[in-house]
């Protein structure tokens, strides 16, 4: 009978830690999109992905590494370098 009582929980508890685990990644399609526009900006990108919320892109421009933070919307937050 606990078991019974305990499984809402425990199924709670996967499907948010799944839901946790896939808003790390970019999905293909956004990740192509934003790949795209980078490199006809001249970056290399190296890598995307979700962190707190917002896309980081890691990538290089001229020889420098850069951390390029997107909105939700792929608009420009922030970009930092990473010397």
């Amino acid at each position: 009978m606990k078991l019974v009582k305990a499984l809402p929980l425990i199924l709670a508890c996967a499907v948010a830690g799944n839901a946790a685990l896939a808003s790390s990644r970019v999905n293909e399609t956004t990740y192509n999109e934003i790949a795209t526009k980078m490199a006809a900006e001249g970056y290399d990108v190296r890598k995307i992905e979700i962190e707190d919320g917002e896309i980081e892109v890691y990538a290089l421009k001229d020889g420098t590494r850069l951390e390029i933070c997107l909105n939700a919307d792929l608009s420009l937050n922030r970009i930092k370098t990473n010397d």
